[in-house]
């Protein structure tokens, strides 16, 4: 459910009075507006300027008299938290006045922790350059920002799809079209693999994964549980995972992805971490020692193999290199492995 709008804030620059009668239209696959911090005040968090290409941006309308706004603050919390040391940055956008909305966060605490904004008086630019563009008459509506600074999904932040959105654009990896076209060949790898014709189906994934194994890294993953759970495959498995973090190790981001899940994943009988460590190797190659999230992910394979010296030494690096801003989320994991180095459980 979505209550209608009474008014939604402005969040970037109108380039003149024929924008504000008949905006440009924007939709998925638009370049999203920019200059936002000139046309509103933020009650929460600090401004951060243009969209920049490290960042995954998510734009949510709400306001405080909003029934439907208000369940959907923690799952938005959530997202925020878990996503915004690898890149995503959350802003609430209210058409409201700072006295209404600056009392409603303070009591949300830690359950509204991202940064908040409302528009400025007599600016109706996000209303303009998002909302109606957007052809969008109810909140909550969320817009998710690619790296690349492109409007990769507009709706209800309850959708699963926004999820989605959100965390595969973290990666580099959100393409709905593409998700579309392999659908099919992906549906009959599953469905071939209950028959247990394992060949056929591990040819199914791979000619699917194949067409982009940077956005669909997530089927080069069900290819691996297949071969080393289900089909007791492990040499293949292993050539299988090899072979897709090679294919995506140009892709910073990926490797990432790769990298921290093979040091974590809890959805198979054992973890590999051979296979993690070619991955971290592969991405320490690319990234550096300068990247927080790359040095947290390597730092999540030491931990992995029980190397916490190592893990400690890395996450502290990743942690004094992380922004202000997401630096809680890289002292967590680097506390954890300060106290398995001194003896701790």
């Amino acid at each position: 459910m979505r209550m209608t709008v009474r008014t939604i804030v402005a969040a970037l620059a109108i380039a003149g009075t024929a924008f504000a009668q008949d905006p440009e239209k924007l939709k998925v696959g638009s370049q999203a507006p920019e200059g936002m911090n000139e046309h509103v005040e933020f009650i929460q968090g600090d401004s951060f300027g243009a969209f920049s290409r490290d960042n995954v941006y998510v734009v949510e309308f709400w306001a405080t008299w909003c029934g439907p706004c208000k369940q959907s603050i923690p799952h938005i919390n959530k997202i925020h938290r878990e996503l915004a040391p690898k890149g995503l940055v959350v802003v609430g956008v209210s058409d409201e006045t700072p006295e209404k909305v600056r009392p409603f966060v303070k009591q949300m605490g830690a359950t509204m922790s991202y940064p908040v904004v409302v528009q400025k008086k007599d600016d109706q630019f996000m209303k303009e350059k998002w909302m109606k563009a957007a052809e969008q008459n109810g909140i909550p509506c969320a817009f998710v920002v690619n790296r690349a600074g492109k409007v990769v999904f507009i709706g209800h932040p309850m959708d699963p799809e926004f999820e989605r959105a959100a965390r595969l654009s973290v990666a580099n990896r959100y393409d709905p079209e593409l998700f579309k076209r392999v659908d099919e060949t992906v549906t009959e790898a599953r469905r071939v693999a209950k028959m247990r014709d394992w060949r056929q189906a591990q040819s199914l994934y791979e000619k699917a994964i194949d067409e982009d194994p940077v956005t669909l890294l997530d089927y080069g993953f069900e290819l691996w549980r297949m071969l080393k759970d289900q089909a007791g495959d492990p040499k293949a498995a292993e050539a299988s995972i090899r072979g897709l973090v090679d294919k995506v190790s140009k892709d910073k981001y990926a490797l990432i992805e790769a990298t921290n899940y093979l040091a974590t994943a809890t959805d198979v009988k054992s973890r590999d971490l051979d296979a993690a460590q070619y991955a971290a190797d592969k991405l320490k190659s690319l990234a550096g020692t300068s990247d927080p999230q790359a040095m947290s992910a390597i730092a999540a394979v030491a931990a992995a193999r029980g190397d916490w010296a190592a893990a400690a030494d890395m996450q502290y690096d990743a942690w004094m290199a992380a922004p202000p801003s997401v630096k809680d989320g890289f002292k967590k994991a680097l506390d954890t492995y300060e106290e398995r180095r001194s003896g701790g459980k």
